[in-house]
């Protein structure tokens, strides 16, 4: 999960007369897909703006190997900001200014900058001669073979190649190399599509979602909603209707996943249920699977998906249908439910959902989903270089693929995010529908 961090500034250019709009980023230093940092040098990151800055919000968003050891930021002008950081040889680093999760940057008339990705290299021991070619060749050989949405966005990957490939051919450093891959990647708009470098993670395409879910909204409905573990919440209604969050269905969060099906155990006996899964962006398939089987029914084809399959004229394999057994007695909920969706939900999260369709008691609520799960499968380009490709086309039980489309909820219920700090608009129509009429 992306962890926002604070930054400082410096002035380096001469502001434009006159700002108007949001603000914008004239100058990064180093530089945005800088290849050639030297971490020796380099002991600060500048961001310098269009127009003045208020120096109350600020924030630079990352998080794991991939992100510097920056100290505390400072505002050198109105209009700089500054940074120290301790950077390492052989390393790529990837920030972001001003993602959704964080205060972001705000220019002194109140409106937000957009956000900024920010990625740099630094230098370190050279390639072995004829590595990088290596390298290159297993990458597009990877992109036309192996990658399950290849052809997805009309993307000539022959001519991108081409475009290409003499300057990937010429990084003289690994990270440079993991660098230029992850850009290349970018126009998939695929975020299971990462470069691995040195155990940093490099995304290549970053959601531009806006949620549905915010918890000061759904505590001002739920005023008495307990938390469950660190990916739970749960609570009642005074007329029987009960609430449980699930966050997430990612494997290290399994411990904390059984305490959520203890939360669901107790929560039998209401009349309804609403089951929200608004922040949950996937996990583990079979941690969503366990918790479906409380409400599904006999045995059911939930999806279906093809896999890569380069021997096949169509380089896909047969399709493969994926099945759920609901569960016996006392491990069910017999009453009407309504799960929670929004844009946020993807992946195993998105199973989940195709789970939840085939519950018969079941009604989706909220937003459309995102739209993104392909089975993401390692591809060694270099020694300490990989690349994670999705290797199947996910499919719904009609064989339709839902990539870029996302999975509709039965009930539509737009919101602005100022609406989810007053309320919760999708938690309260879901709980009119479980009500019924008066």
């Amino acid at each position: 999960m992306t962890m926002p961090r604070l930054l400082g500034a410096i002035c380096l250019l001469s502001p434009p007369a006159i700002a108007q709009g949001p603000p914008a980023v004239v100058r990064l230093a180093p530089p945005h897909l800088a290849t050639d940092v030297d971490a020796e040098l380099v002991r600060s990151l500048v961001v310098r703006f269009d127009q003045p800055m208020d120096p109350g919000f600020h924030a630079l968003c990352g998080g794991g190997p991939s992100f510097p050891r920056v100290g505390s930021p400072t505002w050198e002008s109105e209009r700089t900001f500054v940074i120290d950081v301790e950077l390492e040889p052989d390393r790529v680093y990837a920030m972001d200014l001003a993602c959704a999760e964080s205060a972001g940057f705000r220019s002194q008339s109140g409106q937000r900058l957009p956000l900024v990705p920010w990625r740099i290299a630094t230098k370190g021991p050279e390639l072995p001669p004829g590595a990088a070619a290596a390298a290159v060749e297993r990458l597009f050989a990877a992109i036309r073979t192996r990658y399950a949405y290849r052809d997805r966005l009309g993307i000539d990957w022959a001519a991108v190649e081409g475009r290409h490939r003499e300057e990937l051919e010429s990084c003289r450093h690994g990270a440079a190399l993991a660098l230029r891959t992850a850009e290349l990647l970018a126009p998939a708009q695929d975020v299971h599509v990462t470069v691995e470098w040195s155990g940093a993670v490099l995304p290549t395409h970053r959601r531009q979602t806006v949620g549905n879910f915010d918890p000061r909204g759904l505590r001002r409905l739920l005023p008495d909603v307990a938390r469950t573990g660190r990916i739970g919440l749960s609570a009642r209604t005074e007329d029987g209707i009960g609430y449980l969050l699930v966050a997430s269905f990612a494997r290290e969060h399994r411990d904390e996943f059984e305490r959520v099906l203890e939360a669901l155990r107790a929560l039998r006996d209401c009349k309804a249920l609403v089951l929200d899964v608004r922040p949950n962006g996937g996990g583990d398939e079979l941690l969503a699977r366990r918790l479906a089987a409380f409400f599904v029914e006999g045995e059911v084809v939930y999806a279906a998906h093809r896999s890569c399959d380069p021997q096949r004229d169509s380089g896909f394999g047969e399709r493969q249908d994926r099945r759920l057994r609901g569960n016996d007695a006392p491990d069910t909920f017999a009453g009407p439910v309504a799960v929670l969706t929004g844009p946020a939900n993807m992946s195993s999260c998105e199973a989940f959902l195709l789970m939840m369709l085939q519950a018969p008691r079941a009604v989706l609520v909220g937003a459309t989903s995102y739209g993104s799960s392909g089975n993401p499968q390692p591809h060694a380009l270099l020694p300490g270089l990989t690349l994670m490709l999705p290797s199947w086309q996910a499919l719904r039980p009609d064989g339709t693929c839902f990539e870029g489309e996302g999975i509709a909820p039965h009930l539509h219920v737009p919101t602005r995010p100022e609406q989810l700090v007053e309320g919760d608009p999708v938690l309260a129509e879901a709980l009119r529908r479980l009500r019924g009429p008066r």
